[in-house]
């Protein structure tokens, strides 16, 4: 029998004033963070998510003043959890690298590098604000679903050729990017479609994990709205996502499988896991499907998977995350302890990327601008301090997760959160979802707190 909803009741409390003020906020965040995609259309949807950002964060910097002299008086405080502790001592190192960044004021703010050290400080403090005077609630869930349904039906019209809100150039589509008339992909009120695929590894889990125990009755506009996202990341075609959500599902299997039943679970896994290396070794994909005029590119990754297996390294694979993350690796040594300072990859003076076509002409030019592995990126520009303090966040996080697994709330929140982490060993960082991903720790450390108090 799956733990996932299974605990003890326990009495429901009276929310207290602070309780309803965040709720109202986190709700808001879900629906304007999401939904806004500014004045500018995709061209400048970074700027108008940040400013956004900026706004929602700065408005709960007040409310969090508020809180903090209302328990001041009312002798309410409590000692940081562990979490907060390592969330604060993130805090803490990438402001020092920030401060001796060789790049000076860049490193605090800037319109190109929009995770510069001022981001940064403000998705801690959404998470300290949320974990200390948050609560996960059903009214929460459903402001995320309507907030998604309206996300999903704007991909809907644009993977229809329309162009609703016009984000797009005039008189032109999604099918228009991928460089054919403009660089890039974009989708939905995100904007980059890796990014598209970071987010929905985070929400789908939430959505499905949300049906269990559920009777179909109930739970079937979710799964439609799951599968509605499940769509979109077939749509938009980036690989981190759907990785993302396989490599986490694997471990909320592993989680929220009996504990009598986890050894073979194990077992199950590590079965197939040798299958499929051998399976990838021994047979070859045919080069008319990955490179000829059959390309399928879902089989480029296998292909380089087999040739990895076979001693092949090239700076050509994973899209050219190889060549980015050997770059960074050269230079990580350089600078330990503070990094380069928060976001500053494009300023670092990496190599830029270079695609060719087959006769050695080149054909495009990148400047990277992030490390496509957020841990690498986190070690690259804040020092290996900031990483160790965001892996003590993020394991503490997962560890309440295995603990309180059995509570509904912590169930959907970890999955999630798990999925996220497997999709952003090869995605890119942005404030357009990194927000929530901290949010989603907060949330997950409220409750995760409430249910210590309680003596579960």
């Amino acid at each position: 029998m799956s733990p996932v909803g299974e605990h003890r009741k326990i009495q429901r409390k009276k929310p207290v004033w602070t309780e309803i003020v965040t709720e109202i906020w986190v709700g808001q965040f879900l629906v304007v963070d999401l939904l806004f995609p500014g004045f500018k259309g995709f061209s400048g949807i970074s700027a108008a998510k940040t400013w956004t950002f900026y706004a929602l964060a700065g408005e709960l910097a007040v409310f969090g003043v508020c809180f903090f002299i209302y328990d001041l008086v009312k002798k309410k405080l409590r000692r940081p959890t562990p979490t907060q502790i390592a969330a604060l001592a993130f805090l803490a190192c990438t402001l020092v690298s920030a401060a001796f960044s060789p790049y000076g004021a860049k490193a605090w703010y800037n319109e190109k590098a929009h995770e510069a050290a001022l981001t940064l400080s403000l998705y801690v403090l959404v998470f300290l604000i949320v974990s200390r005077w948050g609560k996960p609630t059903k009214r929460l869930f459903w402001v995320l679903f309507w907030s998604l349904t309206a996300f999903c039906l704007l991909c809907l019209l644009q993977a229809l050729g329309k162009n609703p809100l016009g984000l797009y150039p005039e008189k032109l589509n999604y099918y228009d990017g991928f460089g054919v008339k403009y660089k890039g992909a974009y989708a939905g009120t995100i904007g980059n479609v890796d990014i598209v695929s970071a987010f929905l590894a985070l929400v789908v889990p939430m959505l499905i994990l949300s049906t269990i125990k559920q009777r179909p009755a109930r739970s079937w506009p979710t799964w439609i709205l799951a599968a509605a996202c499940l769509a979109i990341l077939l749509w938009i075609r980036v690989l981190c996502g759907p990785v993302g959500m396989i490599l986490g599902a694997a471990v909320c299997g592993l989680v929220f499988c009996p504990a009598g039943k986890r050894r073979w679970v194990l077992l199950a896994y590590g079965t197939l896991a040798v299958a499929g290396l051998l399976l990838l070794f021994f047979i070859r994909l045919p080069e008319e499907l990955v490179y000829g005029d059959k390309y399928i590119d879902v089989l480029k990754p296998i292909n380089e998977l087999q040739r990895l297996l076979h001693g092949e390294v090239s700076d050509t694979f994973g899209s050219g995350r190889f060549y980015i993350w050997r770059q960074m690796l050269e230079r990580i040594p350089d600078r330990l302890w503070t990094g380069v300072g928060p976001d500053m990859v494009r300023f670092s003076g990496l190599s830029p990327f270079i695609r060719y076509d087959e006769n050695g002409v080149e054909v495009a030019r990148a400047t990277l601008t992030d490390g496509h592995c957020y841990p690498l990126h986190v070690l690259y520009c804040q020092g290996l301090p900031a990483l160790l303090s965001w892996l003590g966040v993020v394991g503490i996080s997962l560890y309440h997760w295995v603990r309180y697994r059995r509570d509904r709330a912590v169930a959907i929140l970890g999955g999630g959160l798990i999925c996220f982490l497997c999709a952003m060993l090869f995605c890119i960082s942005s404030v357009i979802v990194m927000p929530f991903f901290w949010l989603t720790m907060g949330l997950l450390e409220a409750r995760a707190q409430r249910l210590r108090a309680e003596g579960q």
